[in-house]
């Protein structure tokens, strides 16, 4: 069937949808509204109570804010750009500046400062715990595009909030100040370094012009030119004795190996002959050998003194050979002096030659050396000068940036900020809450509307049977709810068996005759199935329409145990023929109910229904009766329900209120369609009213406190 929303009012024909279509129904969102308006208030009121409480414990913190002005360029006594120079007209230098007073550095300048005035720990531990406080506490930002830069401390203390603020700018200024200081005085000490040095070099430089002036005898042109000659002539004629004197002692050098050439040991070279030394040798020898020859003649070869006598001769012309060879040495000796010295004397002659040839580049030399000492004594005193300027400078440096505005001991605490939290919480309460609900209506399983039975399950909504306590508005209950409808015929709880019981009876749904038959089915156990049961019977039979009850639940068989007596198994034996149907039902006299069913069951019956069986009881009872209530087992648990749901005229299925889920009654319902089931709705049971009254606005409990008068509890 189309929706009415989406068919023509002309021609029938489709049309688009309304704003009014697209937008949430604000009736159902109301209704969501009211029916979890307690968890909206635990959640509102909880959130609001945190907020507070939070806020409550959140410990005064006084905040202080000392401003910096950054300054890009100042006038200045004395110009020492060159050495620390100002600011560019730039503002990105104030970012920079930022950035540097939060540098670690001058949190520990701060920290010094704050302990020697405070009388704080000094120590290098406690300087570096307090500096990582104090950082913690300040919060440095830029004023906008200006040159102003704020510094904000929070404390405690409301004063030391002041102080920390006003010493961190203080210090920063003061930093700067110190470095352009000591640029300055670096630079000074670097000029009087560099000075001496270069006067150092200049006194150097004109040492080594004298120098060189002495060292090629550039007094006069002239003086120098003659010095060279006579030193060559001089050199010549020492040159030409020397060379006579190395010709003679290689002469005799020679005529000594010639004589040594021709034999004789070297006895007859001329200088050994002129040895005194060899003379006394020799008439040494002489003796022995005649001492020697007379022995020979007399003794024998083995005699004492003629082998002694031998002896001597041989150490004399031993000691012979060695003088001669030492003379020999000698005169080798003299030719090798006497040639090294020609050579030296030559050697000069060549020098003295090369600086006669040099002297006109040795006066080239001399310019180049007059230049480079005029060049160091001009930097020598550039420097100076620098360096008396530098001087005059000390004392006279600004820091580029100065205190703009100092800060102020704060009389009220910025946290906690009670306006603020006082504002807050109610909307986060309110937030808190519709998410609650939110998440609620999400994670909800149960069915709790009739919105819920008919969009989410797809069938017809039957009503409601409300839980007794909750239409009692407080009084305990004192009967169970198939005995209370007797003992209060015109109570809430009463009136909505009724509203069931037309709901199935003539709501039929365009049939021709209503329905007489009427099975009562659940998904689950514990859904109020059996209660319901009994209770609509009742109803319809003190309405004085001959009812019938049949309790088809062979399992649990609830119906019987609330109205048969002990004992009772009239439903088995009519069903093995041994009474006859009027036999076998039992009379419920308070209400003029007739019930079939059994309190026990019997060792040796098996489960004795079919389709034919209930469907010939069906037809039996129809005979006799209008109303027909057949309370069966859960749908999913017993398979009998699907069978006596199948003969049934129409079937009714019971969901717990909030409690049944809805996949489990989604199951129910395509079973019972299976077996083709004619299922008239779904009824929710067990429902408190006070909570249902505010959950849909389209169910009559939604007005329940103005029908209250037409109820008797």
């Amino acid at each position: 069937m189309v929706s009415p929303a989406y068919q023509s009012e002309s021609d029938g024909g489709a049309r688009l949808p309304s704003l009014r279509d697209l937008l949430p129904d604000p009736r159902q969102m109301w209704a969501v509204f009211r029916r979890n308006l307690l968890y909206f208030l635990i959640a509102f009121v909880l959130t609001v109570a945190v907020i507070i409480g939070w806020t409550a414990s959140l410990t005064p913190l006084y905040s202080a804010t000392a401003s910096l002005l950054v300054v890009p360029k100042e006038d200045q006594v004395v110009d020492v750009k060159a050495v620390s120079p100002d600011l560019p007209q730039n503002s990105d230098v104030v970012d920079t500046k930022v950035r540097l007073m939060n540098s670690p550095d001058l949190a520990r300048t701060v920290a010094q400062q704050y302990a020697a005035t405070t009388g704080l720990p000094t120590d290098k531990a406690s300087i570096g715990d307090l500096a990582d406080r104090l950082k913690k506490q300040i919060d440095i930002a830029r004023v906008g595009a200006t040159y102003v830069i704020d510094v904000n401390a929070k404390s405690t203390s409301a004063k030391e909030a002041a102080s920390v603020a006003n010493l961190w700018v203080s210090q920063f200024v003061q930093s700067e100040r110190d470095a352009k200081l000591n640029a300055n005085q670096k630079a000074d000490d670097w000029l009087r370094s560099r000075a001496a040095e270069l006067e150092q070099d200049a006194k150097a430089a004109d040492q080594a012009l004298q120098q060189y002036r002495i060292q090629y005898g550039l007094l006069t042109s002239d003086s120098s030119k003659t010095m060279a000659e006579q030193e060559i002539s001089n050199l010549d004629q020492q040159v030409a004795q020397a060379e006579a004197e190395l010709a003679e002692r290689q002469g005799r050098l020679s005529a000594a190996r010639n004589q040594m050439a021709r034999g004789g040991g070297g006895a007859d070279v001329g200088a050994a002959l002129g040895s005194g030394t060899i003379g006394s040798l020799r008439s040494r020898e002489a003796a022995l050998s005649a001492e020697v020859a007379q022995l020979e003649s007399t003794y024998g070869p083995r005699y004492p003194d003629l082998i002694k006598s031998k002896s001597e001769l041989s150490a004399i012309r031993t000691q012979i050979q060695k003088e001669i060879n030492r003379i020999l040495s000698n005169l080798s000796a003299d030719v090798q002096v006497a040639s090294s010295r020609l050579a030296s004397l030559k050697a000069s002659r060549r020098n003295s030659t090369s600086t006669l040839a040099n002297n006109n580049a040795a006066q080239v030399g001399l310019l180049e050396l007059e230049r480079k000492a005029e060049a160091a004594k001009a930097v020598y005193q550039r420097f100076l000068n620098r360096l008396h300027e530098t001087s005059a400078q000390q004392g006279l440096q600004q820091a580029d940036s100065r205190v703009a505005q100092q800060a102020f001991a704060p009389k009220q605490p910025f946290q906690p900020n009670w306006m603020l939290a006082l504002v807050f919480a109610p909307v986060a309460g309110l937030a808190a809450g519709l998410l609650t609900i939110g998440c609620v209506e999400y994670l909800q399983g149960g069915l709790r509307t009739r919105t819920d039975v008919e969009r989410r399950l797809k069938v017809r909504y039957a009503g409601a049977v409300p839980d007794l306590q909750s239409t009692l508005d407080g009084i305990r209950a004192t009967e169970p709810p198939h005995e209370y409808l007797l003992s209060r015929p015109h109570s809430a709880f009463t009136e909505s068996l009724r509203n069931l019981r037309a709901f199935l009876l003539l709501g039929n749904q365009g049939q021709r005759r209503s329905p007489r038959a009427l099975a009562i089915t659940s998904a689950l156990p514990q859904e109020g199935k059996t209660t319901t049961s009994v209770c609509l019977a009742r109803t319809s039979a003190l309405s004085g329409v001959p009812t019938v009850l049949i309790d088809c639940d062979l399992r649990r068989r609830g119906a019987s145990e609330l109205v048969l007596p002990a004992g009772h198994t009239g439903l088995y034996e009519y069903l093995d023929g041994s009474k006859s149907l009027e036999e076998a039902l039992y009379f419920d006299e308070p209400s003029g109910l007739f019930v079939l069913g059994a309190t026990v069951t019997p060792e040796d019956m098996i489960d004795p229904l079919n389709a034919d069986v209930v469907s010939n009881l069906i037809t039996e009872l129809k005979k006799t009766f209008n109303v027909i209530v057949i309370d069966t087992a859960p749908v999913l648990g017993v398979a009998d329900s699907r069978i006596v749901a199948a003969c049934a005229d129409r079937v009714l299925m019971i969901a717990r209120w909030n409690s049944t889920p809805l996949r489990a009654c989604d199951l129910a319902l395509n079973a019972l369609l299976d077996v083709s089931a004619k299922v008239s709705g779904v009824a929710l049971t067990k429902v408190d009213v006070k909570k249902y009254a505010g959950s849909d606005d389209i169910e009559s409990y939604a007005y329940d406190k103005k029908l209250a008068g037409y109820y008797r509890n």
